[in-house]
């Protein structure tokens, strides 16, 4: 995506957008997940890598994401490329 475009989705709760500033910056971040379905049990996980600069706005009032990428830690199952951390729990460690 362009620098400085927005992309708006099929969903009117949600901007993509990408912030210069961002790119590059070595990150690290944590959140929860399930452990499986209908279960009251969850586990952390936790990422490592280098925010691509693409912001996710999403809902009312708005949740801020952002996009980690070149990830040199993640839990062992997961086999994306690219992951989606909301904003509060992401922590910059350049």
């Amino acid at each position: 995506m362009p620098e400085g475009n927005t992309t708006r989705s099929n969903n009117h709760n949600v901007d993509i957008t990408v912030d210069p500033t961002l790119r590059g910056k070595v990150v690290e971040a944590d959140g929860g997940a399930t452990l499986e379905v209908n279960s009251n049990f969850a586990s952390r996980a936790s990422f490592k890598g280098t925010l691509t600069g693409r912001r996710l706005r999403q809902g009312d009032p708005p949740w801020n994401w952002l996009e980690i990428g070149n990830l040199t830690l993640k839990p062992d199952d997961f086999k994306e490329e690219f992951v989606w951390c909301e904003e509060s729990y992401i922590y910059d460690i350049d």
